[in-house]
């Protein structure tokens, strides 16, 4: 049997800690795919090829680890294009194999044929095209570097059929693998002006995004936080890199974060900022979000930087870096600010948030569910799709680790849910994933609960059922004069689907009936789908509504 370049790549991965692959095979791929039982990595076939970037994404955001994912050409190829634009936006990095028509065909609208590079070239930190089998080695070693160095990111490999049958020198020598260094970019007299900005400053703020997480730079925050006495808000996606126990941490601010952090953030004097490109749904209203404070904005990706706020100090450097400097500077001590303290705690008095209700709704889920978690919290990852019971879940919930958070941010996208909670269920096979979603989108990707039975994998699906769409409903309601236009939506029967799919279930529509099976659900290990009757018209607060500022925080 004649050693070719698919081998190789197989090799190579090996060789790079990959063990697992997720993927749907196809014409173009076949010859990738028909070499992989002679290597020691796993395959995981999944329903629908999308699934399989994501169900990556749910490993890579689980371990903060680069995974693989591969799929045919042309309409399979086509179909994963959100996926990899998900992952984008979130810095979760990721390596995407496709098959392509055989060399000689490209660019002549072959069957199957598209031209993959030009449409991810937008969305990914880089793509290739292979055209020499003696590049492959050194195209996929410089993929790896690209994905997992500086801001993490997708990358794209595609690779045409008769590449992959390419003989191959078998004796061929395996690269080693190291990462880029860290960035040292930052000059003295910057750390010097910010540390003066810090010292003077009356209302100082830090914000941070997963850019920290993904700089394995957790403990440098939280020993700078601890240190100078900051107020800190996290983006939803940074949830939890600040530990719990850092009396600091307001927690956070966003379209539906706390009401104190929006706050803070609008009256803030000085703000700054590591790792958050600015989004709107921090933002919201440009003009007005940088009237009264001081900017510093510290980023790794240097297009970041002033493109949507013009910084007062724009550094470009690694999180774990920048800390590390700041806290060497021998002036960086605890900041004496009581008054700004008071006057955050004056801004919670107005409003704190209720975890609970006293009529069966989402929150009350929610709350049975973390008091059942409170008694083991290592032992849980979440991972949800988009919309209220999202923000819910991210206002009501506590967990361990930012590792055990598991959501889609930049894009919002709605069947992320079930694939990555699948795979972080395959990563982490000594937890317990809890997978929190509704009655509309989980029709979207329902097709992968034949993946989950085919590993019985321990992961719980919560539907909170209340037969509409619900963030968009609430829009209507509050907006648009309660016009419910096409956001009522039936569902199928999910007891007998779940059956179909010999997947244990369970209807619960009343808090006796939660509290009595809940727990009992959640300790058993094999995939288990509850279907939960809430409150059907419940709105998530506080809220920032479209082209407001932050002072506009509504909560009712």
């Amino acid at each position: 049997m004649t050693y070719n370049c698919s081998d190789a790549v197989l090799d190579l991965l090996e060789h790079y800690w990959i063990n697992t692959m997720f993927g749907y095979p196809g014409g173009a791929i076949i010859p990738f795919y028909d070499r992989i039982p002679y290597h020691n990595i796993k395959h995981i076939l999944v329903r629908n090829e999308q699934w399989a970037w994501f169900a990556a994404q749910g490993w890579a955001r689980s371990t903060k680890k680069l995974w693989v994912c591969v799929a045919t050409s042309g309409p399979w190829w086509t179909n994963v294009i959100t996926a990899i634009a998900d992952a984008y936006m979130d810095s979760i990095p990721l390596l995407f194999i496709t098959g392509q028509v055989p060399s000689n065909m490209i660019w002549k609208d072959m069957f199957q044929e598209a031209d993959m590079t030009g449409i991810t070239m937008n969305i990914t930190k880089h793509n290739f095209l292979i055209d020499d089998p003696n590049k492959v080695i050194d195209i996929f070693t410089q993929a790896i570097h690209i994905a997992t160095s500086w801001r993490p990111g997708p990358v794209h490999i595609d690779f045409p059929k008769d590449i992959q049958l390419a003989p191959f020198p078998e004796d061929f020598k395996m690269p080693n693998f190291s990462h880029i260094p860290k960035m040292d970019l930052i000059d003295m007299d910057d750390i010097d002006k910010i540390v003066w900005m810090i010292l003077q400053a009356k209302k100082p703020i830090l914000l941070i995004w997963h850019w920290v997480k993904l700089a394995w730079a957790e403990g440098e925050v939280n020993d700078f936080i601890n240190l100078t006495n900051i107020p800190t808000v996290s983006t939803l996606l940074a949830k939890w890199v600040i530990w719990n126990s850092n009396e600091n941490y307001l927690w956070m601010l966003w379209m539906h974060g706390f009401y104190h952090c929006n706050m803070a953030v609008a009256w803030a004097d000085l703000i700054i900022n590591i790792g958050s490109r600015f989004d709107d749904r921090i933002v919201w209203t440009y003009s007005d979000f940088w009237k009264n404070a001081k900017i510093i904005h510290v980023d790794i990706d240097k297009a970041e930087l002033n493109k949507v706020i013009k910084a007062d100090v724009s550094i470009n450097e690694d999180a774990k870096v920048f800390l590390r400097k700041i806290l060497s500077d021998p002036n960086i001590k605890k900041l004496q600010i009581e008054k700004w303290w008071k006057e955050i705690q004056d801004f919670r008095d107005i409003w704190d948030y209720k975890p609970n209700t006293t009529n069966f709704s989402m929150r009350s889920v929610l709350n049975t569910l973390q008091n059942i978690m409170n008694k083991n919290l290592d032992n849980f990852i979440i991972t949800t799709d988009v919309g209220q019971h999202q923000m819910w879940s991210s206002l009501n919930l506590d967990i361990s680790s930012s590792k055990s958070w598991l959501t889609s941010g930049g894009s919002w996208t709605m069947w992320f849910w079930l694939p990555s909670a699948i795979w972080a269920a395959v990563a982490n096979p000594e937890k317990t994933i809890i997978l929190i979603c509704w009655d509309g989108w989980i029709q979207m990707n329902i097709q992968e609960l034949a993946t989950l039975k085919d590993h019985n994998l321990n992961v719980k699906i919560l539907i909170l059922n209340n037969s509409f769409l619900w963030m968009v409903r609430q829009w209507q309601e509050l907006f648009y004069n309660n016009n419910y236009s096409q956001v009522s939506i039936t569902s199928p029967d999910f007891e007998m689907l779940a059956k179909s799919y010999a997947i244990d279930w369970i209807t619960i529509k009343s808090q006796e009936e939660l509290d009595k099976n809940l727990e009992n659900i959640i300790n058993n290990n094999l995939p288990f789908v509850a279907n939960i009757f809430v409150e059907k018209e419940e709105n998530v607060f506080p809220m920032v509504p479209a082209w407001k500022t932050l002072k506009e925080t509504i909560l009712k």
